[in-house]
């Protein structure tokens, strides 16, 4: 069996937002690490990223160092800060060797948080920037894909950031669950549904701190790592089952990302109750968006769920969605990712070997576009 990891991440660098990336209006607004109490900070605009304590605190492991030290909340991790960074692909290719990883599609880390900036044009040029840097860094690795970022605060430059993304090499396209204070079934986001559309590339709903008035309800990192790190990821799911998204683009691919699987019964179950006892009768206008209820979407196969390898209810979830729509994110480099999880995913006894596969390998292939003759090269790279 060859593991696709259908998540890890970057922790971004210096070399993220170098000349050689940013656009050049925007290089006296670059990204700075600064470093406080052995701690390491981004700071743009004058904000700080991460900001782990006070309202709508957050957590990130970028950047990994300061002053050319690893941070505290870099020192504990297995990984090499050359590996989290992607400042050496080797290293990144012998963690994943270590854990029987065959290949793996990257997503970033900054941002996860939003807003990174309250400027529309330096918020595009960041997420460009990473684009760039992410398309050259991995240009012609085999073993190692990208999910581009796009900012959904400027439709119409999401939209080219797509098309830019897929001459780069990307294999995804990632936003969070909602876009800002809109959600995912927002009319204006059509643009860039359509240019997603077009490139075919894989959609990924991420969990992070998508929505502010949400996120600012909270003030300890403790329940804001579970509710607007993670509730995101189900608005999202709602948005675009119920919001028309899959009737406009039928062959749009998606995946909902990091949350677990343990949501999806609840959710499938309100909106199949709330679909079959609308209010259409009564108003006209409360009639659901979407065509079909959210079964009938999931079951024509291309909506994609990641699980953790503790979920208890796996085996539940997929006599729900089937074995053909669920895959495996290992969370590398992340603090707070279970190693060797792939091996620990193949140790269940109470999921079937057909499905191990399909969730190791066959979906995640299929979700980002991988054919047989790439999978046997894979193999051989191992």
């Amino acid at each position: 069996m060859r593991v696709i990891d259908a998540d890890g991440h970057v922790e971004e660098s210096v070399a993220t937002f170098s000349d050689q990336y940013l656009d050049p209006a925007f290089r006296s607004q670059r990204p700075q690490v600064m470093g406080a109490d052995g701690l390491a900070y981004w700071m743009i605009e004058e904000q700080l990223f991460p900001r782990r304590v006070g309202r709508g605190c957050h957590n990130l492991g970028t950047p990994v160092s300061y002053g050319g030290k690893l941070a505290k909340h870099s020192i504990d991790k297995p990984d090499t800060r050359e590996s989290m960074e992607l400042s050496d692909i080797r290293a990144r290719l012998q963690a994943m060797d270590e854990e029987g990883i065959a290949a793996q599609v990257i997503y970033p880390t900054l941002f996860l948080a939003y807003p990174l900036s309250s400027n529309p044009a330096l918020a595009t040029a960041l997420t460009t920037a990473y684009n760039r840097f992410m398309g050259d860094r991995l240009a012609g690795q085999e073993r190692l894909m990208w999910a581009a970022v796009v900012n959904l605060d400027d439709v119409a430059a999401s939209a080219r950031q797509v098309h830019e993304a897929k001459r780069l090499g990307a294999s995804a396209v990632m936003v969070l669950g909602t876009a800002g204070d809109r959600l995912l079934d927002d009319e204006s986001l059509l643009p860039f549904y359509e240019a997603v559309a077009q490139e075919n590339l894989a959609l990924a709903v991420h969990v992070g701190w998508a929505c502010p008035p949400l996120s600012n309800l909270y003030t300890h990192i403790y329940p804001s790592g579970v509710i607007p790190f993670c509730m995101p990821v189900l608005m999202g799911f709602v948005a675009i089952l119920s919001g028309g998204i899959l009737d406009r683009f039928p062959d749009l691919k998606v995946v909902f990302l990091e949350a677990g699987s343990l949501w999806i019964h609840f959710l499938v179950d309100r909106l199949q109750h709330r679909f079959k006892n609308s209010l259409a009768k009564v108003v006209p206008q409360a009639a659901p968006k979407a065509a079909h209820p959210p079964l009938e979407y999931i079951r024509r196969g291309n909506l994609y769920f990641s699980a953790e390898i503790e979920d208890a209810l796996l085996p539940q979830v997929i006599e729900l969605v089937g074995e053909g729509q669920i895959v495996f994110g290992s969370d590398m480099p992340h603090g707070d990712r279970e190693r060797f999880a792939a091996r620990m995913l193949q140790e269940r006894a109470d999921l079937s070997s057909s499905a191990k596969v399909c969730i190791l390998e066959k979906n995640p292939a299929r979700l980002y576009g991988i054919n047989e003759q790439e999978l046997a090269r894979l193999a051989q790279a191992v």
